[in-house]
């Protein structure tokens, strides 16, 4: 442990607080906004978020990584706008202190890289290496009011992924690990086969000298413009002639993405989706539209070669000492998201204390989250297990 604690502190050198905000999102709770800067491009930039009990002994520590191209604010949505009845505020308020981790963005208005209007060079060093040493100054935060406590670290997919990668590289640091929807790795050949592609494809962008990916804007957009008016016809020129803005916003969530970068899986679905009656199954549209606005219009290159390289076979960086983590393991496996990716995964853990699947086969990717009922399907889970590790 203290050796890991000394290659800590090298390897966060680079880092610097910008700033501190301390607000009270409601009483009892308070909620404070650490800016930090890694390095000199303002790019890299991104907040770390610690929502607590004012009052009150602490269970422990829980740190969740957000999901790709999202900030820590999306465990912050609220349908009602009550901060308390958020996944964040709902577990503070049991008595967790909750750390959330953004992913790196860019913040820009689409177009900004295309035009050379922005400097986006500095996204050729967004990889699962970089979030995963985001996530760990998250706990040398933490460790400045818990020295040396070992927290629960997880995510929502690339949050997962985060995981997965800060784990392997620092094993010891945290005594457990939430894993929803997110690996590098599996042994099944059709999602091996699909991502070799995908895996080679995005190494030549990179070669060629790409270090973005600007269709990452149309998932926010069209959850934007579903929420402004379902029924106008969606101006995006991809859909056929007459698409609505509702119909839009199920084909991006509700099917398999084209092949390419946004398709770990060939059965990939983020929600389930019934098209004859243009709704979701289990997904409440309203509370997935919330996240709209947190989307960044650019995705790192980098980081999506990891995720299909990784699930190709061809790069072990990101799990091959899962088998040295020795916490209590949760993960979240739905039905159309990773699919057996993630039972593969738990095999990795095999020194772990224990391993525990919450498997939903009826469930898209991220219908526990979204669902009508998340507090049963995403957050009750996932407390109980929090009560037992913590």
């Amino acid at each position: 442990m203290s050796v890991e604690i000394g290659a800590l502190a090298a390897v966060l050198s680079a880092y610097q607080l910008l700033s501190t905000t301390v607000t009270s999102p409601q009483p009892g709770l308070e909620r404070t906004v650490y800016e930090v800067q890694a390095g000199s491009d303002s790019l890299n930039r991104f907040n770390v978020t610690h929502v607590r009990k004012k009052h009150g002994k602490s269970e422990g520590s829980l740190i969740l990584l957000s999901p790709f191209l999202l900030p820590g604010a999306f465990y912050e949505i609220s349908e009602n706008g009550k901060y308390e009845h958020s996944a964040a505020g709902r577990l503070a308020r049991s008595n967790v202190d909750v750390w959330l981790v953004d992913q790196r963005q860019t913040h820009l208005p689409s177009g900004s890289c295309e035009s050379g209007a922005a400097d986006c060079s500095a996204m050729a060093s967004w990889d699962f290496v970089t979030y995963s040493t985001d996530a760990l100054f998250a706990v040398s935060l933490l460790w400045q009011q818990r020295p040396r406590e070992r927290p629960v670290l997880g995510g929502f997919s690339a949050g997962a992924n985060a995981t997965l990668a800060t784990i392997n590289r620092w094993p010891r640091l945290f005594k457990g690990a939430f894993v929803y929807e997110g690996t590098f790795f599996t042994e099944d050949a059709t999602i091996r086969a699909h991502n070799d592609a995908i895996c080679t494809q995005i190494t030549a962008s990179l070669a060629a000298g790409s270090v973005y990916d600007a269709s990452a804007a149309v998932p926010g957009l069209v959850l934007r413009l579903a929420a402004a008016d379902r029924n106008a016809v969606s101006p995006l020129p991809f859909f056929p002639p007459g698409t609505t803005n509702q119909l839009a916003e199920l084909f991006v969530f509700g099917s398999p993405p084209p092949p390419g970068a946004f398709s770990p899986t060939p059965s990939f679905v983020r929600c389930a989706t019934d098209f004859a009656s243009q709704s979701y199954v289990y997904t409440d549209q309203a509370r997935l539209e919330l996240v709209g606005p947190l989307f960044d219009n650019y995705a790192s290159l980098p980081a999506l070669k990891d995720l299909a390289c990784g699930l190709a076979g061809r790069d072990t960086r990101h799990f091959d000492r899962l088998h040295e983590f020795r916490g209590d393991v949760l993960i979240f496996a739905e039905g159309t998201g990773f699919g057996p990716a993630l039972f593969d995964t738990a095999g990795r853990f095999d020194s772990a204390a224990s391993v525990t699947i919450d498997s939903n086969p009826e469930l898209g990717e991220a219908d526990p989250y979204f669902h009508r009922h998340w507090e049963r399907v995403f957050y009750a889970p996932l407390r109980r297990w929090l009560a037992r590790v913590l």
